[in-house]
């Protein structure tokens, strides 16, 4: 079958658990079906990049036009916050080439997959009566945007890119044949939010390449954490980008190791080396800021430390470097809402607070018999249920007959510019001028 997929940005370099995502679901899917993966990226230079990421998975990505990267510049200064994907909605004007290719090759597939909400009118719009349409979901992306947002500047120019989310992410789940979530919390938001019914929403978690991670023995180990310079500290790990919820979790986590005695080193790995730190407080342990690294070093450091930190404390979804964690066989720190995602216990520590990260910091629990078979648990939980070849063929599996079912009607109401109308009310129009996106591309 003919697959398109479609995206708001390029996927590599791989920088970010969303490229990680693409990446490593669509590899999976192209070993059976032919995928074409479509990107509009404002950081893409003037030239369309062409490229194979497999012998049946092509990735087209093109620039933004001039006039777009100019709303949106003018954008970003004005709210200070990145709103490209939200204005791929109904603010750009893309390109004839964007529109033109992309008309083509979704009228051509049998499956057209809006992965995030922000092209799903362009894609399902263009495709043929009997295609089957996806959206797949990262997020509940309302919920995500509102924390994006949260803060920013331009209250008014907020509202309404909080409100178009709403209205583009329930048009999606409506107009799609299936919807995917990566979580069974977000699958019940989702439906909940957008009144959609729950069964034509499946849980697709984000997941890991299990073999990429083979058992690290204890010479190995020591080896690395000679080369570290740490001697006999304990080491933790916290992987994650500069994205608002991973930097609040690592800022809170240092504070509870603080609190809690912690006297080793913490290896971070990622993006978040590029983060602000102005007025972090000082700690009583090293940090070993390492941002973005081979693939190699992020397994061998993940697979090295006595323990993992999963303190998390906003966000959506479930967390990638959770499966990375779990496929290391990383004794993993986790809160509640951290632990969200894994339907089954004994995987990894539980720590609410200061209080528990001190008890299991003093009983130094990864040198015990129990910490073993945690992360014993917690790595055979990854292979069994979130390797990546897995979480594919759950999505595969609604490719399995071609529907013949014409696309459901919008109820759209035409209502007047910065109108005050209730979110309910207000629907009709952004529908309605998504739908326009639409027409003018065509």
């Amino acid at each position: 079958m003919k697959i398109v997929v479609l995206s708001t940005f390029d996927i590599t370099p791989v920088r970010d658990g969303g490229q990680t995502r693409y990446l490593s679901v669509y590899k999976n899917v192209a070993k059976e079906h032919d995928v074409t993966l479509i990107a509009y990226d404002y950081r893409q230079s003037a030239h369309i990049r062409r490229y194979k990421l497999a012998e049946r998975f092509d990735v087209i990505v093109f620039p933004a036009a001039e006039g777009d990267l100019h709303h949106f510049w003018h954008i970003l200064e004005k709210t200070r916050r990145l709103a490209h994907d939200i204005l791929c909605i109904r603010e750009y004007h893309l390109t004839d080439e964007f529109v033109r290719e992309a008309r083509q090759i979704i009228g051509a597939a049998d499956v057209v997959i809006s992965s995030h909400p922000y092209f799903a009118l362009l894609g399902f719009g263009f495709a043929k009566r009997n295609a089957i349409k996806i959206y797949e979901s990262f997020n509940v992306e309302y919920d995500i945007k509102e924390q994006h947002f949260r803060g920013g500047l331009g209250e008014s120019q907020i509202v309404s890119f909080q409100d178009t989310v709403y209205y583009a992410e329930r048009m999606a789940c409506r107009e799609a044949h299936f919807v995917t979530a990566v979580s069974e919390s977000d699958a019940d938001r989702m439906a909940a939010l957008y009144d959609v019914p729950r069964s034509i929403v499946s849980v697709a978690p984000n997941g890991v390449d299990c073999s990429r991670y083979p058992v690290w023995d204890e010479a190995s180990r020591a080896e690395l954490r000679s080369k570290l310079q740490i001697g006999d500290k304990a080491l933790a790990v916290f992987l994650g980008s500069g994205y608002g919820p991973n930097v609040e979790s690592y800022i809170k986590s240092r504070e509870l190791l603080a609190q809690a005695g912690f006297d080793g080193a913490v290896a971070l790995i990622g993006s978040i080396a590029q983060a602000d730190r102005t007025g972090w407080v000082e700690v009583p342990f090293d940090e070993l800021w390492f941002d973005f690294v081979e693939e190699d070093l992020k397994i061998a450091l993940l697979s090295s430390a006595d323990f993992a930190l999963q303190l998390l404390f906003s966000g959506g979804g479930t967390n990638l470097k959770l499966f990375d964690y779990m496929a290391a066989g990383c004794l993993i720190v986790a809160n509640e809402f951290g632990a969200r995602g894994v339907a089954a216990e004994g995987w990894y520590v539980a720590a609410q607070n200061e209080s528990d990260l001190r008890a299991l910091l003093q009983s130094r629990i990864w040198e015990t018999d129990r910490g073993a078979e945690i992360r014993a648990k917690a790595r055979t939980i990854a292979h069994e249920q979130f390797d990546w070849a897995i979480i594919a063929k759950r999505i595969t599996s609604l490719f399995g007959s071609r529907l013949d079912i014409e696309p459901s009607s919008s109820d759209v109401t035409r209502l007047p510019a910065n109108s005050s109308a209730a979110p309910a009310e207000r629907a009709a129009k952004a529908e309605f001028d998504a739908f326009d996106l639409v027409d003018r591309a065509s």
